[in-house]
């Protein structure tokens, strides 16, 4: 796997593509156990509401020791997250 562009699920997959050309960066690719099998942390928030998705729900986290925000596919699977800077 590219650890710059990781292969997500569709829905994920087109948020991360939009973030990366927007100038959006990688900066964490892994798991986050028990249920999420991929993880991907993006540098800085997301720029637009990509909701509604199927399958994707939203979750502001707000939280610096974590994330912002979130978007999880099928109850946290695969999860695309944003930092704040």
């Amino acid at each position: 796997m590219n650890p710059t562009k990781p292969q997500m699920a569709v829905p994920l997959q087109g948020i991360l593509e939009e973030e990366l050309a927007r100038g959006n960066a990688v900066v964490e690719v892994g798991n986050w156990p028990p249920k999420c099998e991929l993880l991907v942390l993006l540098r800085s928030p997301f720029h637009r509401d990509y909701s509604p998705l199927p399958g994707v729900e939203f979750a502001l986290i707000n939280d610096p020791h974590y994330w912002q925000a979130e978007y999880s596919y099928r109850g946290g699977q695969q999860t695309l997250a944003c930092g704040f800077k």
